[in-house]
Formats: C-alpha cells, structure tokens, sequence
C-alpha cells in the first residue's frame, strides 16, 4: 500500500511539473511572440524614418510623426502631418522578410485609411497620456517612442525609451497603455520600475548581461525587453541575457532567438549540477 501511494504521489508531482513546464512554454511563446511584433514595428520605423528624412526633407518638416504596422505580409510606416486634420504624407512599405534594401515609399498626400485613423486615435491619446501622466518619466538624452498595435481586437500602446548611446542597449523605462473599443485609455502600466544601461561589450566581449525584475515589475522578461534585444543584437557580443524575478529566471538566447522560462528551483538545480 505504500509503494502505492509512493507511485501515486510521484505521479502527481511528475504530472505538476509538466504542467507547469507547458504553462511557461505558452507564457514563454506569448512574450516571444509580442516582441517580434515590437521589434518589427520599430524596425520599420527607424529605417522608414532614415527613407523619409534622407530623400524628402522638406516634406519632413511638415510631419507631425508617424508609424508602423503589419498587413498583407508587408511592414507599412506612415508619416502624418502636424495640423488638426492629419493626413499621411508619405507611405513606405517593407516585405515580411525585413530587408533594408528592399522598399517603397509613395509621397502622394493621401487620407488615412480606417484602419490607420484607429492607430492614429490611440497613438495620439497615448502622446497626450504621456506629456500630462507623471506616471511618465523623461531621462537625460533620450526620447520615448510610441507604438500603436490593433491585434485580435485588442487596442494598445507601448511607449519605450529610445536608444542614444552607441555601447550600450537601453532597456525598461517603458509602459503599456491599454485601449477599449471605443479608443479610450482604461489602463495604463510602468513595466520597469526605472532605465537600466546595459553595456554591449566593445573591446572585452560580453557573453552574457542579466537584469532584475522586483516589485511589480513582471516575473518574467517583458516583450519589450526582448524588442530591444533583436533591435541591437548585431552590436552586441551577448550569446544569452538573464531576466531574474523572486520566482523565474528568463533566458533570451541571442543566436537562435530562443526565449525560456525556468523557475527558480528548476534555476538552482541547473546552476548546481555545472
């Protein structure tokens, strides 16, 4: 009867732990999967950006900002004008493989498409959220970017902090604001409790970086985290970064952009047996 219960009790604990190791792959997908939304957008926006400002100057100072979205398999980066009835003034557009060399860019003044008014919305509401919301905080020699996504019925903005500083990835220092339906605010989150410079190697090469996550700060490494790290992969010498909460550790592999989550425990027991 013992052995029974031995058996039993083992099963159970067997079965505990690979549910939790499904649930961290799913959790682990999701976070993966919403960076490379991010990092995506932004792609297009900084090369878009380059396109606009280089071949058409002028009509850049008419721009009031712009941004990026994916449809039909083509990355699409709009620029809109300052007045108070906006219209795009330039449209650049990007195949889904992200190759810099391979773009279009139309100058024609055009409307916004209905789509496109509904990122403007929110991205516009965001700004205003930014510059009135002490939740928001500025640092010295940087910017914050706004990034718009309409995604299976969901309405939101991340707002990162914009890298400067050639050696070094920039990373927290961001916030999620979520939409309703109707384009209005109902939440608003700092998904880093500050900015955290992580330097990228230069001379003596770094093989791994590693930042916290306490208090309310996400137990796992967030989407935006892992935006920053396909953004600047290529200056770095990093091969994996740590995010370390009280319960998880995160491990971002740089080479084959593979994300996984481990508990603490799981953590412990690797370190040990090495």
């Amino acid at each position: 009867m013992k052995k029974l219960l031995t058996l039993i009790t083992l099963f159970i604990v067997a079965q505990n732990a690979i549910a939790q190791k499904n649930a961290l792959r799913k959790i682990a997908d999701s976070i993966n999967t919403e960076g490379e939304t991010l990092y995506r957008s932004e792609w297009a926006s900084g090369h878009s950006t380059q396109i606009f400002t280089s071949g058409f100057g002028g009509k850049k100072r008419l721009s009031g900002g712009y941004f990026s979205y994916e449809k039909e398999k083509k990355m699409t980066t709009i620029f809109f004008s300052k007045n108070n009835d906006p219209v795009v003034l330039a449209t650049v557009k990007f195949g889904h493989s992200l190759d810099s060399s391979k773009y279009s860019i139309d100058t024609a003044t055009r409307k916004f498409t209905e789509f496109e008014k509904d990122l403007y919305a929110i991205r516009s509401k965001a700004a205003q959220a930014v510059l009135n919301d002490t939740l928001f905080k500025f640092y010295e020699n940087t910017s914050l970017n706004l990034i718009p996504i309409i995604k299976n019925g969901a309405k939101k903005v991340y707002v990162i902090t914009a890298q400067t500083a050639p050696d070094e990835v920039l990373l927290g220092n961001d916030y999620l604001i979520n939409f309703d339906r109707d384009n209005n605010i109902i939440k608003k989150t700092k998904l880093h409790n500050n900015l955290i410079p992580l330097g990228t190697g230069g001379i003596d090469a770094i093989e791994a970086s590693s930042h916290q996550h306490l208090g309310e700060t996400s137990p796992y490494i967030t989407a935006t985290d892992i935006c920053a790290f396909k953004l600047w992969k290529a200056k770095t010498t990093w091969v994996i970064s740590f995010t370390v909460s009280a319960g998880y550790v995160s491990a971002w592999h740089f080479r084959d952009e593979f994300l996984e989550i481990l508990t603490q425990a799981e953590w412990e027991k690797i370190m040990k047996n090495k």
